[in-house]
This record gives structure tokens, C-alpha cells and sequence, in this order.
């Protein structure tokens, strides 16, 4: 397709040609992947659409031609195949875009099965790493599963699941080689419950090994060093933050030179000489659940790799970043099972439905944060860790809704176990309906590993207040109380204000906050009625694939998301589509809040749409708040017909190049065009002509009444180059296009 040449052709020039693209770990990270992105998207759907063609002119050709067919058809296929192996990296969600359904991979030739995703249905144990950047624009989660039929790398379209490594799950998808792509974590099903967040109480038994590089074994720090941040501080830090419950038991191994090199960043390579090299030392890996391994500068770029739970677990801090606790306790929470503690940003909002932005990193009061300082774990992470509100440990008050006012005392977070509540646990919800979400309510004071907060009147006389989702681990947003200021670290809700959630009405007001205890009053409104876009979806969900001038029809769900107050709404469901095409429109019936309702649109495609990806967007409005409005995405392919067969041939097998100066002579081309054994008239014919030196012709013309055309290929002396000369020709008529290939040799 000349597109698809066009295409490559951009990527050659920015020195990204097919066989340059590497699959690499970290892909996702490029700074640059926006734009290369999207043209190596294009080129997916090009080559997706270029194999339903050759399939159309394979299943179309006659036994004479069908070896050739099937051929082109197999190359197009290994293309693609290549292409989408790459591409799973950067843009899982492209991938999924242009995969093909099962009924059009079923009726593609047998030969091409090894070259076409297939679908995935794999049960195992999934593996879970994240890996933290000095910008953290650059950081990512890696999630591989193992299975009885070997290791499988997972890739996520949408959210990913928030499971801890060893978590039997059953993975649902599109499978490449060893890469399964996957829409969100809504395809991972978990199989076996285990403990929320087992191993992390007790002393965790922990082998540090220091190694270095064959080509450069520095040793940036003592064994002495080791030994004191590993077993000192960080379990102190563990010890405190755990209210007497966990701490770090083990030794400190090396340092020990292995075979890797500085100049490489293969941090499997790393776990796997260093465990060798303990193991020769005298080392019994057995004897411990949690290895870290500590190295000095190499080509890795980020400063700490660590496995989201695992028993063991590992975790890989690279010391050029520091061999701190602030880095160490950090990898080690993703080693206990935690992920990131993040900050929301309304504008001048402290929460709302539309505007804000997350921060991965952006509780600066929490290890799972951006601190460099040394800060406790929130509530809601010590909760998961059962540091918190489990066993022995400190309770949370569970606040339950209940129209008017209570109040609650807490203690801070940082005093020793004791049997006074750390925080408030509050349901977003009202009166009248639960909610999925909660406001983490707690006291922090300048105390053992917190006293950096010293001098933060701020904090010290406020509640710091986070916003969790029920039944994910990676739902933690710090909220900005004093949201006017441009500053996080004063983050906190002071004494005698009041936050009024804008969603449900319920206040939070710290009545009094001091270094011993601290007084919220919490209030749940009357029931009342906020408007606030349904949720819409589309079923088919994927890409459909149809031809110009059908129809598709779609189911759409909509889900009323009006607070519990709000009368029952009926909602007007509509479709944006390309210029050119049509789209049926519908209203819903009466749908209560929290009440879900069906409709269903029927898409016409443009009888001349051309072969292509094309976007529509589903929309749901409630009819008594026309600006409520949720809508979804889908997409429509357009793919060539197989009615339109296409050949072509030269009138000479050879030419001979004139020897006479100025003298030429032509190469007759005829492009025939035919559908169902009918010559077809009025056909668009365009034919490129490659020269033995790649250099590229494309002539033109239209069919006549009896479905040919012919182009004439000038040979002038002198500049005519010997050699064999490729031909493709293309025909095309309204929405049906096809191709044919054919050479001569000039000499």
C-alpha cells in the first residue's frame, strides 16, 4: 500500500526502520514515544488492513495464481506480526485495536497461523515489579505470570491490577510470542485468596549482597555500612512504623565481583551472579525471604527496582542514588506489598469529579511518596500492611453514616502501640447510599522517625486527610487542604476548619489537635441530589470490522451516577461518527441513581469510505441535566472487499536500453480489473515502478469498458538503469481496492 511505504519511509528517516525497533524494558518510559507512537500505530493498521486484502486476493485467486497469493499474503502477515511484537511495548492499547477477531484469523490460510496473535487463556502466579526513576515521569510497573507452560510478559491497555507477587490469577487476552496484551486489569482473575499482604509482621529475614562489576568493583560502601543501614536504622524505622511488630533480621554478603559488566543494565543477570556468588560464599539463600542486592554506578538509570511483594522478594538499589533508608525503606514497602502513595491536585479545589491531577509520587508525608526524608507509612498503608487495625495492632474507627454529627479522639500516628485509634476510616457516602470510596483521616507529629516535621505548625496542628477506593491497593491520594497555596507541606486541615466534601455533603472539622491526642468531628448531611456523567459502555467493545456502506449495531449500557437524592432520569444516547456516515439515536428508559438502563445505535459506514481505523464515540445525556454527559469510545474498521481482483503484466518479459543519445522506448503496463469475473469500468489504476536502484514511478490511469488500463514506462538512454524493475499496480473502485505485482528485466 503506498500509505503503509509512505509511512515507513518516515520512520526510516528518523532512523527508526522496522528492524531497528527493539523490544526493551522500560519502553513505555521514552520521552519521545508520543509521536513515534502514533506513526508506528498507523503503520499497524495499515499492515492490519493490507493482510484482509491479500486474504480477499488469496481467497479470490485462481490455482494458477495461488501460490503467489499466498505468498504476498504470508509476507504481509510475518510484517505485521513483527510490527505488533514491537509495538506491544509502547501502545498495548494500539495492539488491541487492530487485533483480528477470531472468525477473520479462522478464515486466513492455515500457513499464516504462526504470524497472528492469538487468544490467551493462562492461569499461574503473577510477578510484579516497579521500577522508580529519579523523574518519576519515567517510572513503570513491569508484571510478568508464570505458568506451567513458561513465563509470559503482561501488558496493560487500561488500569493495572494491584496484586502483590505470588497471586494466583487466571489472565485473559491477546497473545504474541511470549507477550499477552490485556484491556485492564478487569481481564486478570484472581484464583486463589491469600492473606492481604502476608510476611510482614515478625523479623523479616533479609540478605543483603553487595556486588560489583568485572570491569569496575568499586566498593562505595563498607560491609560495616550495610550492616548498619540494613539492621539499624531501617529496622528501627520498620520497628517504630509497625508499633513494635516487624523488623529486619539477617546479614550483609560481599562484596562480591560478578560477571556482569558496568556498561549493561540487566538486573536479572544481577540477582542471578549475585545469589551465585553468596551461595559459593557459604550462604544458605533458603534461610531468608527477602534479598536485596546493592550495587555502584552501572547503565541502569533509574535508582531502585523492587518486586511488589514475593517470597522472597528482591529488591535492587543502585547506589549511586544512595544507600539510604529513605531508598532502601522505599523498595522494601514494594517488597512488604505496597505501592505508591500519590497527592491530588484540584486546582482550587480540594476534590472534584473533573480538573485534577495525580502525582505518582506526591505524598511527601509518606515513604511510599517522594519524601528524601524518613516519614511513617499513611494509615491506609499500615491498614494493608496489618500495622494497623489487625492482631495487636493500634485500631482505626470506622466511621459509620449517620445523619448529623459525632466526634472521635485519635492518637498520633508515631506513638507506640497502644490501644487508642491512629485514624479515622469515613465512607464517602451519604445517608442513603454506601460509596466505594473513604477519607483516611490522622495525626502526625514530629516524633521519632517524623521529626523532620518539626516547625510545620501546619501539620502539627492539623489531620492529614486521603482519599482511598475500596478494594484497591493503589488508590492512595493525599488531598491538598490549604489547596489556595502552591505548596504540598501544608497539606493538612487545621484546627476549626472544616472540609465539606463536594460529592456527598459530609464535613470533617479537627476541633482540637495536640501532640497527644486529637478531636475530628465528622457530619453526614441529609440525603440530596448530585448530577454528576454516567458511565457509558459499548458492546462490541473492540474493533469491529465491516465493509463501507454496512451497518454495525451496538448495545450501549449506560449507568445512572446521580447521588441518591436525585429523582430517576432518562438519558439520550447518540453517536459521533466520520463526515459522511449515519448513526441511529435513542433515549434510554427512566433510570433510578446507581440504576443502570440499555439502549442500542446502529452505525452505517459511507459507502465510499475508504479502507481505515475509524473512531466513534458513544454518548449518554441525562435528559433533565442536558450537560451531564458520559460518553465511550470504540472503533469501526473499514476493511477493502474482496469483489475486486486486480492484475497486471508487461507486454515484454526483457528489454533491450537504447543506445542512441537522446532516443527512448516504453514498457507497456496493463492493469486489469474485474470483479466476480466481470471486467469493471471506471476503476482507478495507479502503478509504481521501482528501478533496479529503488527509485520509485507511479503512473495513473482509468479503466476502460473492458476493465483495462495502460500505462507506458519510459526507458530513455543513458539514464535507464539495467536490471530487473518491480511492478505493483493498484486498482480501486468506490470503497474496493486490491493490488498485483509483476517485474521485467531491462539489459
Amino acid at each position: 500500500m503506498p500509505m503503509l511505504r509512505q509511512l515507513l519511509l518516515v520512520l526510516a528517516i528518523f532512523g527508526l526502520a522496522p528492524a531497528a525497533w527493539a523490544h526493551s524494558v522500560g519502553a513505555t518510559a521514552m520521552s519521545a514515544a508520543a509521536p513515534v507512537s502514533a506513526v508506528r500505530s498507523r503503520v499497524a493498521q495499515d499492515l492490519t488492513l493490507s493482510l484482509l486484502e491479500a486474504r480477499a486476493r488469496h481467497g479470490a485467486a485462481t490455482p494458477a495464481d495461488r501460490g503467489q497469493r499466498l505468498a504476498e499474503l504470508l509476507a504481509v502477515a510475518k510484517q505485521r506480526h513483527d510490527e505488533l511484537a514491537t509495538l506491544i511495548d509502547a501502545d498495548p492499547a494500539e495492539v488491541l485495536r487492530v487485533a483480528l477477531p477470531a472468525d477473520l484469523r479462522a478464515d486466513l490460510p492455515a500457513q499464516a497461523i504462526p504470524f497472528l496473535e492469538q487468544a490467551a487463556d493462562e492461569t499461574g502466579d503473577i510477578e510484579v515489579f516497579h521500577v522508580d526513576h529519579v523523574n518519576p515521569a519515567d517510572d513503570f510497573y513491569l508484571h510478568f505470570l508464570n505458568t506451567t507452560k513458561g513465563r509470559f510478559s503482561l501488558h496493560f491497555a487500561g488500569r493495572t491490577p494491584d496484586l502483590v507477587t505470588g497471586t494466583k490469577v487466571r489472565v485473559r487476552g491477546m497473545r504474541i510470542e511470549n507477550a499477552i496484551v490485556l484491556a485492564n486489569a478487569g481481564d486478570v482473575t484472581v484464583t486463589a485468596t491469600v492473606a492481604t499482604l502476608p510476611s510482614t509482621l515478625g523479623a523479616q529475614k533479609t540478605l543483603t549482597i553487595l556486588v560489583n562489576f568485572s570491569n569496575a568493583p568499586t566498593q562505595p560502601y563498607t560491609v560495616a555500612y550495610g550492616q548498619n543501614v540494613m539492621f539499624t536504622t531501617t529496622s528501627n524505622y520498620d520497628y517504630e512504623a509497625s508499633y513494635q511488630q516487624t523488623s529486619l533480621t539477617g546479614a550483609v554478603a560481599g562484596w562480591f565481583t560478578i560477571a556482569e559488566t558496568s556498561s549493561t543494565c540487566n538486573y536479572g543477570n544481577i540477582a542471578t551472579q549475585a545469589k551465585q556468588a553468596a551461595t559459593t560464599a557459604g550462604y544458605v539463600l533458603s534461610n531468608y525471604n527477602r534479598y536485596v542486592y546493592v550495587f555502584p554506578a552501572n547503565a541502569c538509570t533509574w535508582w531502585g527496582l523492587g518486586s511488589v511483594g514475593g517470597n522472597p522478594s528482591q529488591a535492587w538499589i543502585h547506589t549511586k542514588w544512595g544507600f539510604t533508608l529513605p531508598v532502601i525503606g522505599h523498595e522494601m514497602g514494594h517488597n512488604f506489598g505496597l505501592y505508591h502513595s500519590h497527592s491530588l491536585d484540584c486546582g482550587t479545589a480540594v476534590v472534584a469529579a473533573i480538573g485534577c491531577t495525580a502525582s505518582e509520587y506526591g505524598d511527601i508525608f509518606d515513604m511510599m511518596g517522594s519524601s528524601n526524608n524518613t516519614p511513617h507509612f499513611n494509615a491506609f498503608q499500615k491498614e494493608r500492611l496489618g500495622w494497623l487495625n489487625a492482631g495487636v495492632s493500634p485500631p482505626l474507627t470506622t466511621v459509620a453514616v449517620v445523619m448529623g454529627s459525632a466526634t472521635y479522639t485519635i492518637a498520633p500516628m508515631e506513638d507506640a502501640r497502644n490501644a487508642a485509634p491512629r485514624a479515622l476510616k469515613i465512607p464517602r457516602g451519604t445517608s442513603c447510599a454506601a460509596s466505594n470510596e473513604w477519607f483516611y483521616v490522622e495525626s502526625r507529629q514530629a516524633k521519632g522517625f517524623d521529626a523532620f516535621l518539626s516547625g510545620n505548625a501546619n501539620i502539627e496542628g492539623g489531620v492529614l486527610v486521603h482519599k482511598v477506593t475500596e478494594g484497591n491497593a493503589d488508590s492512595s491520594y493525599l488531598l491538598d487542604m490549604t489547596s489556595a497555596t502552591a505548596t504540598w507541606s501544608d497539606a493538612a486541615l487545621v484546627a476549626g476548619q472544616t472540609f465539606t466534601d463536594p460529592l456527598t455533603g459530609l464535613g470533617i472539622t479537627p476541633l482540637s489537635v495536640g501532640s497527644s491526642s486529637t478531636t475530628v468531628a465528622v457530619s453526614f448531611p441529609a440525603a440530596a441530589c448530585t448530577h454528576v456523567a454516567p458511565t457509558v459502555t459499548l458492546a462490541p467493545s473492540g474493533t469491529v470490522y465491516t465493509s463501507a456502506g454496512a451497518s454495525v449495531s451496538y448495545d450501549v449500557a449506560v449507568k445512572n451516577n446521580d447521588g441518591c437524592g436525585c429523582a430517576a432520569s432518562t438519558f439520550d444516547v447518540s453517536a459521533a461518527v466520520p463526515s459522511g456516515w449515519s448513526a441511529t439515536s435513542a433515549r434510554t428508559a427512566s433510570v433510578p441513581p446507581a440504576g443502570s438502563g440499555s439502549s442500542s445505535l446502529i452505525v452505517t459506514t459511507a459507502a465510499a469510505a475508504t479502507a481505515a481505523f475509524y473512531p466513534v464515540t458513544a454518548a449518554a445525556a441525562n435528559t433533565s441535566v442536558p450537560a451531564s454527559i458520559g460518553s465511550v469510545g470504540g472503533t469501526i474498521a473499514v476493511a477493502a472487499s474482496s469483489a475486486l481482483t486486480v492484475s497486471t503484466s508487461a507486454d515484454k518479459a526483457t528489454y533491450t536500453l537504447p543506445t542512441k543519445r537522446n532516443s527512448t522506448i516504453y514498457a507497456t503496463i496493463t492493469t486489469g480489473v474485474s470483479s466476480g469475473g466481470a471486467a469493471v469500468a471506471g476503476a482507478a489504476v495507479s502503478v509504481q515502478v521501482s528501478n533496479p536502484s529503488g527509485s520509485i514511478t507511479t503512473l495513473s490511469g482509468t479503466t476502460d469498458s473492458t476493465g483495462t488500463a495502460n500505462v507506458f514506462y519510459a526507458l530513455k538512454a543513458r539514464t535507464a538503469k539495467a536490471g530487473t524493475y518491480a511492478v505493483t499496480s493498484k486498482g480501486t473502485k468506490g470503497s474496493m481496492s486490491s493490488t498485483a505485482t509483476t517485474s521485467f528485466v531491462a539489459q
